[in-house]
């Protein structure tokens, strides 16, 4: 989990994250997918409350508001506002970690330009972000 808010996460990247936590569950469990046992049971058993990918939604808007807080020189801030010149290649465009806080913030009902405005104060963009989770 170390760092994973910066991850840029393809559905297939999603997938598989939750696969190896499915398989990391039942091996605490001491179970095989041989047995048939639904993955919902497993959770319920342990207690496992949050997935990893829920874990990364929500902690991704918090490192967004974080980098957006440092000074314009610093490389965080620089990579993320920085724009590079050239022509991307051709077809379907891969995805971009600005892409996943966009979508995650949608989720929560925030728009991304109002997350811009609240960024520069830290106890309102977090008090925003956990009303929205609270209520989805």
């Amino acid at each position: 989990m170390y760092e994973s808010e910066c991850w840029t996460l393809r559905k297939e990247d999603e997938r598989r994250l939750l696969v190896a936590e499915m398989t990391w569950l039942r091996r605490i469990r001491g179970r095989s997918r041989r047995e048939r046992i639904r993955n919902e049971k497993t959770k319920e058993e342990l207690g496992a409350e949050e997935m990893v990918i829920k874990k990364i939604k929500r902690r991704r808007p918090t490192w967004f508001g974080h980098v957006e807080r440092m000074e314009g020189k610093r490389l965080p801030n620089s990579a993320l506002h920085r724009h590079v010149r050239g022509e991307r290649s051709r077809g379907i465009q891969r995805k971009r970690w600005m892409g996943n806080v966009r979508e995650d913030l949608e989720e929560k009902g925030i728009q991304l330009s109002m997350a811009y405005g609240k960024t520069k104060n830290r106890e309102v963009l977090r008090n925003i972000i956990r009303a929205s989770s609270s209520a989805s």
